[in-house]
């Protein structure tokens, strides 16, 4: 016989409290070996004030402490260590449509039930659990459908680490997928989906610090997930697992997003940054030229051979663009390409392998995108030729049917 406890669930952003339900138990000698929290709500209009968000986060947090000593006992493990937690909240989407972490928690679970064998490697020694406590929101009048998430990679292991819906019986995904990814117009679903960690990917975990993690999208038909209907696009966040983790993603904030910093590919260290803010028109397009950083680059055990070619080392110059569309032609600002010239004579393309697509491939009239452009330098020539010359940006905006659109010196920036 099974026993579900199911718990009351606290939202963190804007939301009252969910609902709760009543605590079914069977015989004391009775094994758990599954269990599942998830709650559904149509949501109120209402406020809430800073501090009942505070105690709500607390709550989620004792939530989260209540499913590990469950997860316990549904795995029979003899010893469970809780090694990293967060209760910081993660966001994609907007006021309308939105997924949120409320927190998480990174557990190790050792001789456990040999029920759990085959999804950590044939073997029962020991095992790691990610215990993530997500809501799904949507405050608009319509329906909409969520999409696929709740995977995340690390660098040095191969396979992504995904859901498993043994270790937690009806799941957040399970409640999902049992409403057809459907989200009615004011419903909000809450709940917590545990992904099981094999001990090869908790040894990079241990050397890394950080996973990336994949946030859900939301779209406006079942089943499609394509550009014309989505709502919300997916993304990927850099979640912290250890403290060392933490720390490694506070200093990665200072700069800006570009592939090596969101994929984690290496460490960065900051040699110059300047704030531009300067603007150029295009038509009816307005570029700014935020800022530029130039960084000194050492690439991880990973991504070492893709950057064999820069014997001496790596120099990466960093160029954050707002582009804001005031015109009738949509612009795929994930395309925007640039020209760097240095001094008189060197001339490089940006780098699009190290730049980040942020779902801006159709940004329409009164929209804007930013776009981060990169440029990768040996190190030794930068020292001795380039570190003291101009620097001149050449931008190049593309329309959705990746054709440029502007020609040689339209958008010039100088950035020294």
């Amino acid at each position: 016989m099974k026993r579900k406890i199911v718990l009351p669930l606290m939202a963190i952003a804007l939301l009252g409290i969910s609902g709760c339900e009543d605590k079914k138990e069977s015989d004391s000698k009775t094994d758990v070996t599954k269990s599942s929290i998830s709650s559904t709500k149509q949501q109120e209009d209402a406020e809430t004030s800073s501090s009942e968000i505070e105690e709500q986060k607390t709550d989620d947090k004792t939530d989260l402490d209540t499913i590990q000593k469950v997860l316990k006992e549904q795995t029979k493990a003899e010893k469970l260590t809780k090694l990293f937690e967060k209760d910081d909240v993660i966001t994609n989407g907007d006021n309308n449509v939105n997924f949120t972490i409320n927190g998480y928690q990174y557990l190790k679970i050792e001789n456990f039930s040999r029920d759990f064998a085959v999804s950590y490697g044939d073997q029962n020694k020991e095992g790691g659990v990610l215990l993530v406590s997500a809501t799904f929101k949507n405050n608009s009048d319509t329906s909409v459908y969520a999409g696929p998430g709740f995977s995340m990679s690390v660098v040095g292991y191969d396979s992504a680490i995904g859901r498993d819906e043994d270790l937690l019986e009806n799941d957040l995904v399970g409640e999902l997928l049992d409403k057809k990814n459907e989200l009615k117009p004011n419903e909000e679903l809450s709940g917590y989906v545990a992904l099981g960690v094999k001990p090869a990917a908790m040894e990079k975990i241990t050397e890394s610090g950080t996973a990336e993690f994949e946030l859900p999208g939301f779209y406006s038909k079942p089943d499609s997930f394509s550009k014309a209907d989505t709502i919300v696009e997916p993304k990927k966040e850099s979640i912290a697992l250890t403290n060392e983790g933490e720390s490694s993603n506070t200093e990665a904030s200072q700069f800006y997003e570009d592939k090596i910093t969101t994929e984690n590919m290496g460490t960065k260290t900051m040699i110059d940054e300047k704030k531009l803010e300067k603007v150029e028109n295009f038509e009816n397009v307005a570029i700014t030229a935020e800022g530029s950083q130039i960084t000194s680059f050492e690439p991880n055990e990973e991504q070492a051979s893709r950057f064999s070619k820069f014997e001496s080392g790596v120099i990466l110059i960093t160029v954050k663009l707002n582009i804001r569309n005031d015109g009738d032609t949509p612009l795929n600002v994930d395309s925007t390409s640039a020209t760097l010239k240095i001094g008189d004579s060197v001339k490089m393309m940006s780098e699009n392998m190290l730049q980040t697509k942020n779902g801006a491939d159709e940004v329409g009239k009164g929209e804007e995108a930013t776009k981060c452009l990169v440029f990768a330098l040996d190190k030794e020539s930068y020292e001795k030729l380039y570190k003291d010359q101009d620097l001149l940006l050449d931008v190049n905006l593309y329309d959705t049917n990746f054709k440029r659109i502007t020609k040689i010196g339209n958008i010039l920036f100088e950035l020294t």
